[in-house]
């Protein structure tokens, strides 16, 4: 996993063409004008989706975790909490691996790691971070954050 602020995605140019570009589209954007929908990239090798919703209670939360792609996710507006997890230390996967939705689907341990996003903030999640993103952090709240998938090899 990388977490950081958008000013300092300069750190992580070359890592992965498709991260590069998903950062340098997150570095442009802003609140004003912000449209929800999904941007075609490279087809599935690279799309991203920009989404509005409203925080929801870890309570109800649950884990993800994929094997094709790293979610490369960027705040605009708003904060949740992210809990993350290394999917081969998931207590209990409640839907196996499923091509269709590319998931997995595991209940929500104890022991998480808590990342909490920001406006400005991103974090890259690869195959190994199981994740339950949109979670509330300090009170509900309606965020605008993008959601690059990156086709890995």
């Amino acid at each position: 996993m990388i977490y950081d602020s958008i000013k300092n995605a300069h750190l992580y140019r070359g890592l992965n063409k498709g991260i590069d570009k998903v950062l340098e589209i997150a570095a442009g954007l802003t609140p004003e004008g912000f449209e929800t929908g999904r941007q075609e990239i490279d087809g599935k090798n690279l799309f991203i989706n920009y989404v509005s919703y409203e925080t929801k209670p870890k309570e109800v939360s649950s884990f993800e975790a994929h094997r094709l792609y790293a979610d490369v996710m960027y705040m605009v507006e708003g904060s949740e909490t992210i809990y993350v997890k290394p999917t081969p230390k998931l207590k209990n996967i409640t839907k196996e691996y499923d091509p269709e939705i590319e998931a997995l689907i595991a209940d929500l341990d104890d022991d998480v790691t808590e990342v909490r996003l920001d406006a400005g903030m991103f974090c890259v999640l690869f195959p190994d971070d199981a994740h339950s993103p949109a979670c509330i952090c300090d009170e509900a709240m309606t965020v605008k954050k993008i959601i690059g998938k990156v086709k890995l090899n």
